[in-house]
């Protein structure tokens, strides 16, 4: 018998047939829709790729969403990246494919497949910081995942660290939250406003020509471009920032940083490290911060372990 999970992102969505051990067997990548019911017919699109030419039977499917979730019911409440709000999600897809479905927050999933499987493997107390499109946070709290009072709980992006910064994505009605200090999408626009402030730079010529977002400033950063590196050393900084917040709140055995962004290495986490050093309580500081290490299948793999786990 094998699950399946899927990983819907802002950007994309992935979806793998699982075997024993929650090895990947076939998986597929598709951008994803424009928003709503489209994004559930995706899914069950994804899902049917991958179940097509399966020797065992598919027992369930398990989906990791960039949404707040009702635990109860399946329907998603607030959903910034892909226009799901309100969506019965769990309900549809069950109804279209015809399988036990499985739907949670795509940082819950994540922090599952790093506790059970990756960096976080071993630990009971667990902090999840995944950084993309947006930020998501998940929380292993004695060694289960913790959903808070009605599943829409450990919302860490949206932790305030900068009660006057930039307005928040989407449906958030906060400022300076993680998620606007050091996403992708908040890098993308430092990287813009540096260099429109600066048009004679390196930055600056990327930015006339149209090329410049976070995967180009990345490039240069990691050449040695010193206007590059001080803008992702600032990310990093208010990472740490956060960083901080949360390990004085939670106390945990150690902090995950995953998604795209931790492919930038120390450019991000050198300067979170000593910033979480300088800002955290001494007990709690002694929680290392480390990059996940599931990748890009963390989503795929964490939603296909709650398929399996979740009550017959």
């Amino acid at each position: 018998m094998s699950v399946i999970g899927v990983d819907v992102g802002g950007t994309k969505i992935a979806a793998a047939r699982l075997g024993p051990g929650f090895g990947v067997e076939q998986a597929v990548r598709m951008p994803t829709p424009p928003g709503g019911s489209t994004v559930v017919e995706a899914i069950a699109g994804a899902v049917e790729q991958v179940s097509d030419g399966a020797t065992d039977p598919v027992t369930a499917v398990g989906v990791g969403l960039p949404a707040t979730i009702d635990a109860a019911t399946g329907i998603v409440g607030a959903s910034n990246h892909t226009g799901m709000d309100g969506l019965d999600a769990r309900g549809l897809l069950q109804q279209r494919l015809g399988l036990p479905v499985v739907v949670d927050n795509d940082a819950n999933v994540a922090a599952l497949a790093e506790h059970r499987l990756g960096a976080a493997r071993g630990h009971a107390d667990v902090v999840l910081l995944t950084l993309g499109t947006g930020i998501g946070g998940g929380l292993i709290v004695g060694g289960q995942v913790f959903r808070g009072g009605r599943g829409q709980g450990a919302e860490l992006g949206h932790v305030v660290v900068k009660g006057d910064g930039p307005p928040c994505q989407g449906n958030c009605p906060n400022h300076g939250c993680i998620e606007t200090m050091c996403s992708g999408t908040s890098l993308g626009r430092d990287l813009r406003d540096y260099a429109q402030a600066n048009p004679g730079t390196a930055l600056g010529r990327l930015e006339a020509e149209g090329r410049l977002d976070s995967r180009t400033g990345l490039e240069l950063a990691r050449a040695g471009d010193q206007d590059a590196i001080r803008v992702f050393t600032t990310a990093g900084e208010w990472l740490g920032v956060a960083v901080a917040s949360l390990t004085n709140v939670f106390d945990p055995d150690v902090v995950v940083i995953g998604g795209g962004l931790s492919a930038a290495g120390d450019l991000i986490l050198g300067p979170a490290r000593r910033e979480y050093q300088r800002r955290a309580l001494p007990p709690t500081r002694r929680a290392p911060l480390v990059v996940a290490q599931m990748g890009n299948d963390a989503g795929m793999v964490g939603a296909g372990i709650l398929a399996a786990e979740a009550p017959g």
